[in-house]
């Protein structure tokens, strides 16, 4: 049993200490980083598919091949204080809406949560040592870890993709370029937007553009669409098709910001003389959410970064184009569409 008078001590003596709001703050961080190291251990070792169900600790070592049953019961008694397990009669199970979701197959979730361990905390991690690195050198998760960071980036997929509707509607094009096609999202969105339009979508990743084309087979749309897996700027400059729009969606901020122009000019050539550049990006600065990306992408090998969106515009118009539109597409970032065409 408690005994209050020595709590009510206690109390008191961290009031005497000072410094309780940092402290109490520190203590609610402390529970947050536990419960994403938790989540994200549970997806590395594939724990959570097999607690749908009522499993003792018992059966979960059997299935999970398991010789330390301690430690699994430590990791397990961690869900349950998280709420994200529940405990019944020595059995274990699912319960938080987080660990429900994962278990459950959600792809953003799986994707956010994998790349804590595997991505995000890289950089803060080692960054004694990256501080110290030489100019381009740095860590190579953008190749590591191109699946789930391409659906880690589905999270602004809802606002992207209603921009995307929008201008197809507007435009009405034969021919659509997805640059940087990634898995292939936006591409489905513009063949379902429009019953005849065509699209090629180029992307580095043979992995990600492997899965893309499987999933456009999948929803019936593959006969319209060709996905290359290759360099897009090698594209560019070899191909000769023309297009009445161009996607850079997401990913114009994987190229040096003193080449960017010259991307929107080799884009530019492969435009119809009627066709239009649709540019979406995060900029910087505005949010925990855009430094955070933007030291991500600067702790990589290569020249990644987030753009200014002050460049961002000033880019596009140096390099020839007159902008037709500009928005915020999120409320609460610094995340903006461009549309453009070139000027006379």
């Amino acid at each position: 049993m408690t005994r209050w008078r020595d709590a009510l001590s206690g109390v008191g003596d961290t009031l005497r200490q000072g410094r309780l709001a940092p402290k109490a703050l520190a203590v609610l961080d402390s529970r947050s980083l536990v419960r994403a190291l938790f989540l994200s251990s549970a997806l590395r070792f594939e724990l959570l598919q097999h607690l749908v169900t009522d499993r003792s600790a018992d059966e979960l070592a059997e299935l999970t091949g398991t010789t330390n049953r301690d430690r699994l019961r430590a990791w397990l008694q961690v869900g349950v204080e998280l709420r994200e397990l529940r405990r019944r009669d020595n059995r274990y199970r699912v319960s938080g809406r987080r660990a429900r979701a994962l278990a459950g197959g959600d792809e953003f979730l799986a994707a956010h949560y994998r790349s804590i361990l595997e991505y995000q905390v890289g950089p803060y991690a080692e960054l004694d040592e990256l501080l110290r690195n030489g100019a381009g050198s740095g860590r190579d998760d953008l190749d590591r870890y191109a699946d789930d960071i391409a659906r880690v980036s589905l999270a602004a997929a809802p606002f992207v993709s209603s921009l995307v509707r929008r201008t197809i509607a507007e435009l009405h094009p034969a021919r659509v370029l997805d640059a940087g096609c990634g898995s292939g999202i936006y591409t489905r969105v513009v063949l379902e937007a429009d019953p005849v339009v065509h699209v090629v979508g180029v992307d580095l990743a043979e992995s990600v553009i492997a899965d893309a084309r499987e999933e456009l087979a999948k929803t019936g749309h593959g006969d319209r669409a060709q996905l290359h897996a290759g360099d897009m700027l090698e594209w560019l400059d070899g191909s000769y098709d023309r297009f009445d729009l161009v996607m850079l969606l997401n990913n114009i901020y994987y190229f040096e910001g003193t080449k960017r122009r010259e991307i929107y000019r080799l884009v530019g050539n492969r435009l119809t003389d009627t066709g239009q550049l649709l540019v979406v990006s995060m900029t910087t600065p505005g949010s925990i959410a855009a430094a955070h990306l933007d030291l991500m992408l600067r702790c990589q090998s290569g020249t990644a970064s987030l753009p200014d969106v002050l460049d961002l515009r000033g880019d596009l118009m140096g390099a020839g184009y007159e902008l037709v539109e500009e928005l915020r597409l999120v409320p609460t970032e610094p995340f903006v569409g461009f549309r453009a065409r070139r000027r006379g």
